[in-house]
């Protein structure tokens, strides 16, 4: 049947300005990768404007790629430029997402995960075709580093200072001492946080991925924590080996090959009383209504790592929009749960559930 709809040449025009706009979205991001590697944003936030030659010699890199960067991020809009000196700055209302590595609006942590993501490409392209998906030990350590660098920062910034605030209960619990898990806990560092914080609590954390708890051990000692915690290589679907008072999981069981089974063990493994915390990715309930830059940004992360790793195993594939509220509430009532609270805490980012038995 012949298609009747007039062509819109004005629509095609807009949605061509669209794609180049996206494309040159991508290489800046690419220019801002090489930055962040190098520390060129943040020479620039701490020592001022420079030429090429200038900056060149003052990060000891190569001076015609300087050159090419300044100009590529001028271009951009994401640094400034002066055509009689020469000179290119970094504006100081760009320097939060580009140069503060500490601040939560960063985002040079992001830009590399979504690089070393993209090191998988062909594996990816394989698992669309086939079937299957990309192994966790597929992606470079560095990948790991950059992820534990991004929700570090988050953890750094509101676990003690907003979220556990909003969970007075568990606050009294951690407070009085109790034992607590951290399932799927990377390399640990909310955990280390909260073990410092609560000496008087015991602190297992566990993560199938073997290289995440080595990791977990290392940042424990830099951190100083004491005896209170301690970190197994366990795959968090299967038995937990004792009973709990408190059990976190952070962005972790949208991860899961097997979700459901991961929820009914923590609820197995949860002791009378005890209370259950959920931190997920915040997606619609409905997928159609994920639009716009963060959703397109979190259905690329979920593309080459949350979905293709869960797929890798024959999981479900959640993906990282995969577990909304909606979503969150009828697993966690599957698996035996009774009360579930979304916490004011949660936001267009991340969402934090407190889970009780009942």
């Amino acid at each position: 049947m012949a298609d009747t709809q007039a062509f819109d040449k004005q629509r095609a025009k807009s949605f061509t300005t669209k794609v180049l706009g996206d494309m040159a979205g991508a290489v800046a991001m690419n220019l801002c990768v090489i930055g962040d590697r190098l520390g060129l944003f943040k020479d620039l936030a701490a020592n001022g404007p420079a030429d090429a030659a200038g900056f060149a010699a003052r990060n000891q890199v190569d001076e015609r790629y300087a050159r090419e960067w300044l100009e590529g991020l001028a271009a951009a809009e994401y640094l400034d430029f002066e055509p009689i000196s020469g000179q290119f700055t970094l504006p100081s209302e760009h320097a939060r997402p580009l140069a503060e590595d500490s601040h939560p609006l960063f985002q040079g942590n992001l830009r590399n995960l979504l690089a070393y993501g993209m090191g998988t490409i062909d594996e990816l392209t394989n698992a669309f075709k086939h079937g299957g998906g990309v192994h966790q030990s597929s992606f470079p350590p560095e990948f790991y580093a950059t992820m534990q660098c991004s929700s570090g920062v988050r953890y750094e910034n509101f676990l003690m200072q907003t979220w556990l605030p909003d969970m007075p209960d568990v606050v009294a619990m951690l407070e009085r001492g109790v034992d607590v898990a951290d399932v799927g806990c990377g390399q640990g560092t909310a955990m280390t946080i909260m073990a410092n914080a609560f000496p008087k609590s015991h602190f297992w954390g566990y993560d199938a991925f073997a290289p995440q708890i080595e990791g977990a051990i290392a940042n424990s000692k830099a951190r100083g924590v004491g005896r209170n915690a301690q970190f197994e290589v366990l795959d968090g679907s299967g038995e937990l080996p004792r009973d709990f008072d408190v059990i976190f999981t952070f962005d972790v069981i949208h991860d899961m090959a097997k979700p459901r089974e991961g929820l009914a063990n923590i609820r197995r493994h949860l002791k009378p009383g005890g209370i259950y915390v959920l931190q997920e990715i915040t997606a619609a309930d409905e997928r159609h209504e994920n639009r716009g830059p963060a959703a397109i940004i979190k259905y690329g992360m979920s593309m080459t790592y949350c979905m293709t790793t869960s797929l890798a195993h024959h999981g479900e594939g959640l993906g990282t929009l995969g577990m909304s509220e909606k979503v969150a509430r009828d697993l966690c009532d599957e698996a035996g749960f009774g009360k579930f609270r979304k916490l004011d805490c949660s936001n267009d980012f991340i969402s934090l559930f407190e889970v009780r038995a009942g």
